[in-house]
């Protein structure tokens, strides 16, 4: 929590950063406590008081917060719709991985990271255009979250030409030779993912980048275009004789 606020501690160095007390920047602290807790689930916490003591020479202060968190919202159950697109091995490990939890405290994040988690799965099984939709329902009693995640998978689609750019002494051959995909496979992200990797591997590129274009047409070929910027590297020429 302390990373999120603006009033700091000093550092117990001499020669350390100081940190000095505003008041105005902690009044706005004690509202980003709260918020702090409602993304963590707990919209009921509340500052119940704070106690600011100077110390005897009257050049530090030392802040005492009080806190009272209230019942969480926790996640009473967890929902997938549309996602019978997926291999149901791979849904069934999906739903094991995501970090949302029955019983546990809603957190915001979470429900995030868990919607990342379920678009990606579709972009690794040939839906690069896939879009999930979340929704959560607290309940009558306001405390008891189910979260739906809601799944449009939109079309298949598989890789198409691929362009490449920003390479000056590296081939377009070695290049391609890295790439783990060829025109005609299912689209997959992981399979960019690694790809990608794999030009960094190298150690021939300082920036290397791959990435469809023209998404927003949605093409079922999908054109990826792979970007590089050559880093410093020596070229070894070896003859014979």
């Amino acid at each position: 929590m302390k990373d999120a606020l603006a009033t700091k501690q000093s550092s117990k160095i001499p020669w350390g950063k100081k940190a000095y007390f505003d008041r105005s920047r902690f009044d706005a602290d004690l509202k980003r406590i709260q918020a702090f807790y409602a993304d963590r689930g707990y919209p009921d916490a509340r500052v119940t008081g704070f106690d600011v003591k100077l110390n005897d020479k009257q050049d530090q202060v030392d802040l005492t917060l009080n806190i009272a968190e209230g019942d969480p919202v926790k996640v009473a159950a967890i929902e997938f719709d549309g996602f019978d697109v997926i291999p149901a091995d791979h849904f069934a490990q999906l739903k094991k991985q995501i970090p949302l939890k029955i019983g546990q405290p809603r957190d915001r994040q979470l429900v995030v990271t868990t919607h990342e988690m379920a678009q990606n799965e579709l972009k690794d099984h040939g839906y690069p255009y896939a879009k999930v939709s979340t929704q959560e329902d607290d309940g009558a009693s306001g405390k008891e979250a189910t979260l739906s995640f809601s799944a449009d998978p939109g079309k298949i689609a598989h890789f198409g030409a691929v362009q490449t750019q920003g390479n000056k002494t590296v081939s377009d051959h070695v290049i391609a030779r890295e790439l783990t995909f060829k025109p005609g496979d299912l689209y997959r992200r992981s399979i960019v993912q690694d790809s990608q990797r794999r030009l960094y591997g190298l150690e021939l590129f300082q920036f290397a980048n791959i990435e469809p274009l023209n998404p927003e047409q949605q093409p079922e070929d999908v054109p990826m275009r792979v970007t590089v910027a050559e880093g410093n590297h020596q070229r070894l020429n070896f003859g014979v004789g």
